[in-house]
């Protein structure tokens, strides 16, 4: 595979781009008024009818994530394209770009020693289901325990994940690179690019990042980078599948968690004396 195929197909991933009614009073039961109240009764006191139910808000708790897979699902693809989405995977695939010139060196120096299996782990560690069964996991625990906000993570990393798998396999299907060790299997389409495990760890460790911060965040993404490089150390991927694969599962974490971040990446155009500027800032979401 030539480094135009890989290039054209991260550019391709990369443009991918009720208020209940307030209770009325009806004319079969109308309201006493003063006048036909008896003196010396107090009048009878309506109960205040319940607030109008706020719409549900970008990244809002959703107790139902399995009965709304497929509308969740489409709210995420439509959001996918946008300059967050464009920015990480123009990052990750500048990055794969310059690997893909080195990536045989990189892969042998990694694997010289013959395979670890003190990175066998990260292999097991970064399998997609294992990652989604940890998704499914926390929003169980969440629901068990009564807390919304566990809940809530687990229905973002379900989320996330779905639009993972289907990134990493269309691109797999799409590039049909071999393995380091010259290998695939055409029937599971297990190619190369990009790495399935990167990009299901980072997606993870993202989506903790973004709910709970770094001190959180920080201790998984040192897990999803040890998974990443197990890749490597086994002999499954090259460099450039393990950092697109990276910058697929934070592109798609992003996405499910749109809201919940420190801060968002605004875009403003500046005019200038003969001519103009963009600029770029960073503010609280």
């Amino acid at each position: 595979m030539s480094l135009l195929r890989v290039a054209i197909s991260a550019s391709l991933v990369a443009i991918l781009g009720i208020s209940p009614a307030l209770a009325q009073t009806g004319p079969d039961d109308p309201t006493p008024t003063d006048a036909e109240t008896p003196q010396g009764t107090p009048p009878a006191v309506q109960p205040a009818p319940p607030p109008p139910a706020a719409p549900s808000a970008a990244g809002a708790y959703d107790d139902r994530p399995f009965a709304r897979i497929v509308p969740n699902f489409l709210t995420d693809l439509r959001r996918l394209p946008s300059l967050d989405t464009a920015v990480v995977l123009g990052v990750g695939g500048l990055l794969s770009a310059v690997a893909y010139q080195n990536d045989v060196h990189f892969t042998r120096q990694a694997s010289a020693g013959g395979t670890d299996q003190i990175f066998a782990v990260g292999g097991s560690m970064g399998d997609g289901y294992m990652q989604a069964g940890i998704a499914v996991g926390v929003y169980a625990a969440g629901r068990l325990s009564k807390s919304n906000a566990t809940a809530h993570i687990g229905a973002d990393l379900i989320r996330a994940q779905l639009v993972t798998g289907l990134l990493v396999h269309s691109l797999k299907l799409a590039t049909q690179r071999d393995r380091p060790n010259g290998t695939h299997d055409s029937a599971t389409k297990t190619y190369a690019f990009p790495s399935g495990h990167s990009a299901a760890t980072w997606t993870t460790a993202t989506v903790l990042w973004r709910h709970l911060g770094w001190r959180v965040g920080a201790p998984a993404s040192l897990l999803a980078a040890y998974a990443s490089a197990s890749r490597l150390q086994q002999n499954q991927h090259y460099m450039s599948d393990v950092l697109f694969g990276a910058a697929l599962g934070i592109a798609s974490a992003r996405t499910a968690t749109i809201g919940h971040g420190q801060r968002r990446l605004a875009v403003t155009p500046v005019p200038m004396s003969g001519g103009g500027a963009v600029m770029f800032s960073l503010l609280p979401n």
